[in-house]
């Protein structure tokens, strides 16, 4: 079929379908199937029955040549590339599965649904997953979380990961045990097969397919490898393969995805196909990098298969050097981190216990591994074969790559045996790998300038240890059994009888020794001779004693090679070429194991101890031996195998001597114990004389790098295979080792030859610490037995003492301090729980471990890990739980160890030893005071103690009968020398110095007891005086001449040594314990001044958190006078003397604490879902200062008619002066205003003028009670309104802050028509309310300025000051300089005489008050309307004078300032106006810090338990902000007296509050101001400034709102603002006031209760107050929308209901009562003064946790009567329906949507957070942004609300910010969770703080950051208490969250 082509211009484009049906009409489809699509095609392959050329020809067809497809991406246009290979890939799946895939697909899928064998999830990066170390079979090992939540894992050892990538192990039984796999995933041999007829469509097409795959991949390589650029012609084959390669991958993984059957199916294709494996494993060589991930998903994929699985390894193996060549080519690690491969699938490969062991003999994996690693050693390494980290550094990666896929590799517990039996070509090749590392890097002391410090000095420490982790593997497998040492994996190649030979122990005869053995005894025929030792048997491996014989042979080379036998001739290297000895690897012969030792040594060999000259100091020294290391590994477990489950101990041996030559004469064949001790010691010896030296500070000028590496070598991670096993050799040596020339060779190397000459002399600064680090380093080698003599339980427990002594830790801390071996014990729990005793978690303390009191008896001062600082610190806790020193108690002693080691004893009874310590005494007694001593304290006690511990072995030895000779440490100890001292002192012997340095000490006993904390010198001294007259008869006889007290006294006391010790002691003991008396009376005498020095300042910065009840409690109630008032003293300058006012640091706060009680409770699961801003529900005050919605537009004549009324309304009735300044007024804000006409003023002189201040309040206060009493109350007249409000614009004349432009004038003015309906404050947009805290000291004004400035400007100058990560200065805030508590403004301390006359402002006229408490509701309102009636009494108001604001005094300025700023934050016009009443916002700041103490006091710290105690309310004043609340209060009412404004604010708001509560049914004033008694007035003040609501009209508007619409404790607290201040402090008035606002609770709490159980209809009330709110409320739908409550119980009936809602107002109002008539206004001075009604009357209820029982108390306390009497009264049912028509008639003009929350006393909690840690991360983890859609990097959950939020800012997610977020939903406090890190994030502002994680793990100890990833627990007391610190706005007060406080930047932690 021939098909025009027409010319490319005019070619229509053809899609992919069009494109694949032309290809088909070439090759002679049939068009009657073209025109059928695919199922067409489908038809005409079953036409030619399937024919296998045919098929190939229209799978060709199908798919776009290359040709086609590099045209396709060249053009760039439709069809794109990825749309032409999806349509093939379409066809192609029809032609594989003969039908439409989808269905076929699906199909299959359906037959695998929880059917799957294997799970084989792929991880991203940092995904969740699980390890189970009960199931894992090791620990690469982890499965996914469904899995995980599938599966049993009850009580298992699981932790949680971040995952780097991988796949789930679920189903993989090779690496995950049955027992462990998921519901879904029951193992591989539940795949099911692909079923047949599926199979045969399939498996032609998908040859054809990775045919063709193939050779795109081949022919991208060659051109790749050719180095052929995107120029040239077949470089387009690269980019071929890269578009097939994604279209190809994407298919297979949704095959895998779908089907496990269609997985395995694949696989096997896939390996069918010849070298397509090869060529995708080398693929990341040369295709794209975007391709490359997904490509290698796909065997990610298929590895579940065990068949693809090892053909996949084998592959892998191939490439692996390749790798490796390509990073040698280069030199540098990038080509390596380009290969993703081998870090991607060698974990995957090379631990599968079931692969690798096959891969190993059948691949030979150890020596292409080995090989690899090889070319990395020659290629780093120098002349002398030694590493080079200079070089060696760029390939770092890649050689820890290699080293840990071999011990990946040796981790198989096989592999090991199967290496160290039938390969030992393998393990030899490995010992000599080692000789490269061994002696890298070594060092040379500077000592003219400082050298530059090495970055990477870590970097061989880090190989070494990688290094020593194979070693211990391969030791595993050499001791991996005893009756045989080859390997079952190899048996069928070696021969029966070999086999038989290698099982056999080799027999070695009594009389031979180390050096003696010959062919003789390793002969071939290995005879079994066994030493007989109490039936037991020293039985020894042949695997072992060729091990250790190959370490010695390669340690033999390095020595000579390194010249390190001191002058013997040494020429050359012997090592064997490498590339030699892996050449021959491959034959795999196999190795006999009779072992010819004849000639092997020569240096080991020599049967003289060498000499060898080198110096520390000045020559060369390196920290790596790996080959001595491996060396003291293999003898550790050849010791321990051989004696370590032996129960005999040492005391009970025969001939310990013979059994130390029969051990090491078996293992150390062909050595002398000479040559071997004496070369064998020289490199650990060097390496614990460097450590020295560092630590005396002879390296200072080789800067850091000899400190760090000085601190890697006694790091933990590496003291088991570093410092450790070297201290194991140098006892090894010192078994075999003559002891005096041992002790010489130690001597020398810490250059300390000249220290025995006796010269006074120091020899270098260095010497005392030199001095004692050998002689540490000598009782080390004699007494440690941590490979040596003790159980591994006794080891551990050994190291948990040590490290418990320094301290309480956590758990985890102590697990990691111990060694590995250590810290894998199963006994590690019960160990644990015998040494420490576990102390609970409690508040921010993590659960700990203290040692317990007995087991400080077994403190260790000689534990090779030991640093200075601990050391001290642990001699310190000694002394302090044991009373007595450790140096005196803790004395080394000679414990069992292992027989053939029973040669160390004679190291510490040498004469060499002997002359050691009695230098060291001779320098401590004879030095001149003058001169520094050879001899400090450190280096006496420490010679002391070795020669304790010398005698304990002297005793051990002569009580056992094994000191066949003369002990030198004895015989010599009278030995007399020379000293060159010609003053009778010139002989002196070891006990005549001893006897001479008792004496001198004894005479300055008590002394040298108390400052050595209890060491007396004196009395150890005797102690081992006597015990040399104990042990030998000759010291018995010197010291009869020298010491006859001495020998006396042990004399007396031989018949029983008990006695004898305790008779010695006596004396001792007696001065003991007048040293402790001392000291108690010191400690005493200190503890009192700190108590008193604690007590002045105060630290009560944790005032918010902690119980500081009994500090209160403790202070003095004696008061310099009768009020208990002390002058407070200027914490900054401290003058006791001045006269100037002092004032209080406060803190004033944003707070929303009222609104989180208005949440419902929400959980974690239920997450704040919001984008964009934050929706925040519309409250009052956002309503209050927006204009209204509705508005009517005023016209300039309208306006001009207004002013004139109002004009002339003032002009007639004010006096001249105040008309002249209403008129200035009118001037000044309406000078647009034209046609105005100002009338003449009148002179009414004669006015009589009342006075003002305190005694105008005294005197409405009379008129009011005079009005009440004689009931005068008049019928309402507001004829007055317009004088008053005439009187206030006159006021504000002075007022030129809110001068309005011209321009503004001309604009249209508007009036708000509709008002809002609730309201509850003023000013607040972002937060309830202002909390004022504070810490209680007091500063002068003046100093306070001072001090600011100087931080002002160092903070200006960007210069460090105290308190700079914590405070802002811009916001004015800065630290006390006491505490450092957080403070911005100050509260000025009122002088004693005003504050008593607010005290006795009580007017000493009587108030009237009946008898019934009902009638309290009457006479609150009759003193309400008295109060009104008074207030616009026309000649009352005519006589109230105007007068200009008063200017506010210099300490108080700055916090009205402050307020101001807050309430109106960036309004000037408002916050610098007059018409903003400072007392007021005063006032309002009191009243919301009144209600934030109420919430406070209702939880708990240490739980979530509701705390109903009205004591509680009381401790929660006290023990917080008692002082400074009553403070305020006295402040604010000295303030609204002071101003005309403030009172004739008050005035008018007094009308208004008497008009709605009093005549509410009557209120139906126009809508217009202008019909409104004083609207003209009105008008004037709205319309003087455009757009802005002042304060002042808003607060009348609020006082005229319905009284139901409010809180009710808002409304008692503006109705006393309102009154004259006399009223609050009389129970008579403020009774009455709380007995009507607890009516107006009662009714909103009955709404609230009727609208939540409406279909309730018997209420137990038939005619009552609640049946009128129930059938109102029936009437007016709206209130149950208004009136809302998230905590009434249902079960309760209304009663019970109403009074628990009403609970918080009685609360409220108590602490209200309780300021009121406190006598404290100052802090420390005592507690508050008690109200005789409410303290005396709450005090058996205190603590009482019954809510019903503290509801009853209040009431009683107020007076107030049973609710039934209430509800059935008729003049508060009266009063209510007028209540209940008022907001009707309200409601039904604004339509607010606005709600009224009310709850009964409940705490504030934070979120419910899941109990298991693992459930929330798991759900937020990877929950992406709900603004940006990304995944997180650190998510942070609000726990106020639920939303996840990031504490990182970032342009496309701003809303989401934790600083943003907090601003909106804590007004500026937040308070998060970091799911990764499980930490607290506290934000303040833009400040940060760190706090304590919720979640702790079973033993109690947080996990940062998941490191651990066991399972974490919500801790509820830590809970709790964050809860409690948010309730009491503590965040900013807690000491606590400050010092961790830290600006702007997300805090790593």
């Amino acid at each position: 079929m021939e098909i025009d082509s027409p010319s490319e211009s005019d070619a229509p484009i053809l899609s992919p379908k069009d494109r694949i049906l032309q290809r088909l009409a070439l090759i002679d489809v049939p068009e009657e199937c073209l025109k059928h699509m695919q199922p067409g095609i489908i038809t005409y392959v079953k036409n030619v029955k399937r024919n296998s050329s045919r098929l190939e020809e229209i799978f060709n067809a199908i798919l776009p040549t290359d040709d086609e497809i590099q045209t396709a991406i060249e053009a760039e246009a439709d069809p794109s590339i990825d749309d032409l290979l999806q349509e093939s890939m379409v066809w192609l799946q029809w032609l594989m599965f003969d039908g439409d895939p989808v269905e076929v697909l699906q199909r299959l899928e359906s037959l695998n649904v929880g059917q799957r064998g294997v799970c084989g999830y792929v991880w991203g990066y940092n995904d969740i997953a699980y390890r189970c170390r009960t199931c894992e079979n090791d620990p690469t090992c982890a499965i996914c979380v469904p899995c995980f939540a599938e599966g049993d894992h009850k009580d298992h050892d699981y932790s949680v990961i971040y995952t780097g990538g991988g796949c789930c192990d679920c189903g993989d039984e090779t690496a995950w045990k049955r027992s462990g796999f998921c519901s879904k995933h029951k193992g591989a041999e539940q795949m099911q097969p692909l079923q047949e007829d599926v199979a045969n469509t399939l498996h032609p097409v998908l040859d054809y397919l990775f045919r063709r795959w193939k050779n795109s991949l081949l022919l991208a390589e060659r051109n790749h490898q050719n180095g052929l650029f995107p120029d040239d012609n077949d470089a387009e084959a690269e980019t071929v393969a890269d578009v097939l390669t994604s279209a190809v991958v994407g298919m297979l993984l949704d095959f895998c995805n779908r089907s496990e059957s269609l997985l395995s199916f694949v696989s096997g294709r896939l390996c069918y196909e010849v070298d397509l494996l090869d060529v995708l494993v080398r693929a990341e060589t040369f295709l794209c990098f975007d391709v490359v991930p997904k490509l290698q998903e796909l065997p990610l994929k298929l590895i579940s298969d065990p068949f693809f699985k090892y053909e996949f390894a084998k592959a892998f193996i191939k490439y692996y050097p390749t790798v490796v060549d390509e990073v040698l080519k280069e030199s540098t690690d990038v080509v390596y981190k380009k290969r993703p491969l081998l870090s991607s699938f060698s974990v995957q490969i090379f631990t599968v216990p079931t692969l690798t062991p096959r891969l190993v003999k059948e691949m030979d994996l150890l020596t292409v591994l080995l090989e690899c690693l090889s070319k990395i050693f020659i290629s780093c390494s120098g002349q002398d074969h030694q590493l080079q980290v200079s070089k060696w550094e760029n390939l770092l990666e890649t050689t820890q790559r290699v080293v840990e896929d071999i011990r990946f590799v040796m981790s198989q517990t096989t592999i090991p045996e199967y290496v160290t039996s039938s390969r030992r070509d393998i393990c030899r090749t490995w010992v000599k790998l080692l000789a490269f590392v061994q002696g890298m890097n070594p060092q040379k002391r500077e000592t003219n300038i400082h050298i530059e410090e090495n970055e990477n000095i870590n970097l061989p420490f880090v190989l070494g240890h990688s290094i020593a982790n194979i070693h211990a593997l391969l030791v595993a497998g050499v001791f991996s059994t005893e009756d045989e040492s080859v390997s079952t994996m190899n048996k069928p190649d070696i021969d029966e009888r070999e086999s038989l030979r290698h099982v056999k122990v080799g027999k070695l005869s009594q009389e031979s020794s180390v050096s003696s053995l010959t062919a003789r005894g390793t002969s071939s025929d290995c005879e079994t001779k066994v030493v007989e030792r109490d039936a037991d048997s020293v039985s020894v491996l042949t695997s072992v004693s060729w091990l250790i014989f190959e370490c010695l042979r390669s340690i033999e080379y390095w020595l000579k090679s390194n010249n390190a036998s001191g002058g013997s001739n040494v020429s050359g290297s012997n090592f064997v070429p490498l590339k030699r000895k892996l050449s021959k690897l491959r034959t795999r012969k196999t190795i006999s194991a009779g072992l010819d030792y004849i000639n092997e040594f020569e240096v080991l060999s020599s049967a003289d101890w060498p000499e060898i000259e080198y110096d520390v100091s000045s020559q060369d020294v390196s920290i790596h031996i790996p080959l001595h290391r491996l060396l003291a590994l293999v003898l550790q477990r050849a010791l321990k195998r051989c004696y370590g489950e032996s129960e005999s101990s040492t005391d009970s041996s025969a001939d310990s001597s013979t059994e130390c030559v029969d051990f090491f004469g078996r293992v150390l064949g062909g050595c002398h114990p000479y040559g071997f001790s004496g070369f064998i010691m020289e490199h650990p010896l060097r390496i614990r004389v460097f450590c020295s030296e560092v630590q005396a500070g002879m390296w200072r000028k080789n800067g850091d790098d000899a400190l760090l590496s000085y601190e890697w070598y006694r790091s933990v991670r590496w003291s088991e295979h570093g410092s450790e096993l070297d201290l194991f050799l140098l006892q090894c040596c010192a078994a075999l080792a003559p002891a005096d020339l041992y002790i010489t060779r130690i001597v020398k190397r810490f250059g300390l030859e000249t220290y025995l000459s006796l010269n006074m002399e120091r020899a270098n600064e260095y010497e005392p610490v030199l001095m004692q680090g050998m002689l540490n380093l000598i009782i080390q080698i004699v007494k440690e037995r941590r490979f040596c003599g003790l159980t591994t339980t006794e080891c551990l427990q050994r190291e948990l003492i040590f490290k418990l002594s320094t301290g309480n830790v956590t758990r985890s801390q102590l697990v990691k301090s111990l060694p590995r071996d250590l810290s894998k014990v199963n006994q590690l729990q019960q160990v644990l729980d015998s040494v420490a005793e576990y102390l609970h978690p409690s508040g921010t303390k993590q659960g700990m471990y203290q040692l317990r009191l007995q087991y400080w008896k077994e403190l260790d001062l000689y534990h090779p890990r030991w640093n200075s600082r601990d050391l001290q610190v642990a001699e310190e806790r000694y002394m302090r739980f044991c009373n007595v020193s450790a140096l005196t108690n803790q004395l080394p002693k000679w414990s069992k160890i292992y027989p053939p080691l029973n040669g160390l004893a004679k190291v510490a009874t040498c004469k060499t030893v002997l002359q050691i310590i009695r230098a060291v005494l001779f320098y401590a007694l004879f030095t001149d005071k003058s001169m520094e001593s050879r001899a400090p304290d450190g280096v006496l006690v420490t010679s002391l103690h070795l020669l304790s511990l010398a005698l304990d072995i002297s005793q051990s030895q002569i009580q056992c009968g094994g000191a066949d000779d003369s002990i030198p440490i004895l015989a010599f100890a009278g030995e007399e020398v020379s000293t060159g001292i010609n003053d009778g002192y010139d002989n002196q012997s070891l006990l005549s110095l001893l006897f001479s340095l008792m004496k001198i000490n004894k005479k300055e006993n008590l002394y040298n007891v108390v400052e050595s904390g209890g060491f007396d010198l004196a009395s150890f001294i005797n102690n081992l005086l006597q015990k040399f007259a104990e042990l030998d008869s000759g010291c018995s006889k010197k010291l009869q001449i020298l010491a006859p007290e001495v020998v006396n006294v042990l004399s007396r006391s031989k018949p029983s040594s008990d006695t004898n010790n305790s008779a010695s002691m006596s004396d001792s003991d007696k001065r003991k314990a007048k040293a402790r008396e001392r000291q108690a009376a010191i400690m005493e005498k200190m503890k009192s001044q700190q108590s008193k020095f604690m007590e002045s300042i105060n630290l009560t910065a944790e005032s918010g958190l902690n119980d500081s009840g009994d500090t209160e409690e403790s202070i003095s109630d004696t008061a310099n006078d009768s009020d208990g008032h002390e002058q407070p003293i200027c914490s900054l300058c401290h003058d006791a003397n001045s006269k100037s006012p002092v004032s209080f640091l406060i803190l004033l706060r944003k707070s929303k604490v009222a609104s989180l009680l208005d949440k419902r409770s929400s959980s974690w699961e239920n997450e704040v879902q919001r984008s964009g801003k934050e929706q925040v529900s519309v409250d009052n005050d956002t309503m209050n200062n927006q204009p209204s919605s509705s508005a009517e537009t005023i016209t300039s004549s309208q306006l001009t008619d207004l002013v004139q009324n109002a004009i002339n309304e003032f002009a007639s009735t004010g006096l001249p002066h105040e008309v002249d300044a209403f008129l200035d007024f009118i001037k000044v804000h309406y000078p647009s205003l034209e046609n105005l006409h100002f009338p003449r003023s009148h002179d009414n002189s004669s006015q009589t003028v009342v006075s003002s201040g305190d005694a105008f309040e005294e005197n409405m206060y009379t008129r009011i009670v005079r009005v009440m009493d004689n009931d005068l109350i008049k019928a309402e007249d507001s004829s007055n309104e317009s004088l008053l409000l005439g009187k206030y614009i006159a006021s504000l004349s002075n007022d030129i802050m809110n001068i309005t432009s011209p321009s503004e004038t001309g604009r249209s003015r508007s009036t708000a028509m509709k008002s809002s309906v609730t309201y509850d404050g003023f000013g607040l947009s972002d937060c309830d309310g202002f909390y004022v805290s504070s810490c209680g000291h007091a500063v002068h004004q003046g100093c306070l300025d001072r001090y600011l400035r100087s931080l002002k400007e160092r903070y200006t100058r960007r210069m460090d000051f105290e308190g700079g990560h914590i405070v802002d200065p811009d916001q004015g805030e800065f630290l006390c300089p006491v505490c450092r508590g957080l403070s911005n403004s100050v509260l000025p301390d009122l002088p004693k005489e005003e504050t008593k006359d607010i005290r006795q402002s009580k007017s000493q006229n009587p108030f009237p008050l009946d008898a019934n408490d009902v009638s309290y509701l009457r006479q609150s309102l009759s003193l309400l309307e008295a109060a009104a009636d008074v207030s616009r009494t026309n000649e009352f108001l005519k006589a109230f004078p105007v007068q200009r604001k008063r200017e506010t005094g210099t300490n108080l300025k700055s916090m009205i300032r402050l307020l101001r700023e807050m309430y109106f934050p960036g309004n000037d016009k408002i916050s610098g106006s007059n018409r903003l009443s400072d007392s007021m916002i005063v006032w309002d700041t009191l009243k919301y810090s009144v209600v934030s103490t109420e919430i406070a006091a209702r939880s708990e710290k240490t739980s979530f338990a509701t705390n109903f105690s009205n004591g509680a309310l009381y401790e929660e004043l006290r023990s917080s902000n008692g002082f400074v609340l009553s403070l305020l209060l006295k402040i604010s009412q000295k303030t609204r007296v002071q101003n005309s404004l403030d009172v004739l604010l008050r005035l008018r708001g007094i009308q208004r509050f008497a008009k709605s509560i009093c005549y509410a049914d009557t209120l139906n004033e126009p809508a217009n101001d202008a019909n409104r008694v004083g609207g003209n007035m009105i008008s004037v003040l709205r319309n003087a400034d455009v757009g802005i609501q002042f304060p002042d009209l808003q607060f009348w508007a609020m006082t005229s709102y319905p009284i139901l619409a409010s809180d009710a404790f808002s409304t008692l607290m503006w109705i006393l603002f309102c009154l004259p201040v006399p009223f609050m402090s009389s129970e008579k008035a403020f009774f009455p006031l709380v007995h009507l606002c607890y009516i107006v609770s009662i009714t909103q709490a009955a709404i609230t209760y009727i609208g939540r159980n409406s279909s309730i209809h018997d209420f137990n009330h038939h005619d009552s107050l609640f049946t009128d709110i129930f059938k109102f409320v029936g009437e007016h739908g709206f209130l149950n929308q208004y009136f809302v409550s998230n905590n009434i119980d249902s079960s309760c009936d209304i009663n019970m209901s109403v009074r628990r809602l009403s609970f918080p107002f009685l609360r409220r109002c108590a602490i209200l009562w309780q300021l009121t008539n406190s006598s404290t206004s100052a802090p420390f001075s005592g507690a508050l003064g008690s109200s005789k009604t409410f303290e005396d009357k709450k005090d058996y209820a205190y603590g009482t946790l019954e809510e019903t029982i503290e509801i009853e108390e209040l009431e009683k306390v107020f007076k107030i009567p049973p609710l039934d009497n209430i509800v059935n009264d008729e003049v508060s049912r009266s009063l209510v329906k007028k209540w209940l028509q008022h907001i009707a008639k309200d409601f039904d003009n604004s339509n607010s949507s606005r709600v009224l929350h009310l709850n009964p006393v409940v705490p504030i909690k934070l979120i419910a957070l899941p109990y298991l840690y693992q459930d929330l991360l798991q759900r937020y983890i990877k929950q992406k942004c709900i603004d940006c859609g990304a995944v997180q990097d650190e998510p942070a959950l609000c726990l106020l609300c639920g939303k996840l939020c990031s504490p990182s800012w970032k342009t496309c997610c701003r809303n989401n910010k934790c600083q943003t977020h907090a601003t909106s939903c804590g007004g500026g406090t937040g308070v998060f969770l970091l799911v990764r890190k499980t930490t607290i994030l506290l934000q303040r502002s833009a400040r940060q703080a760190r706090w304590a994680s919720p979640y702790l793990d079973a033993f109690g100890e947080e996990d940062i950051g998941m490191h651990r990833g066991r399972p974490l627990y919500l801790n509820e007391e830590r809970y709790a208490a964050l809860s409690h610190m948010v309730a009491s706005n503590g965040i900013e007060r807690s000491s606590k969250v400050l010092h961790q406080t830290s600006i702007g930047a997300f805090l790593m932690l």
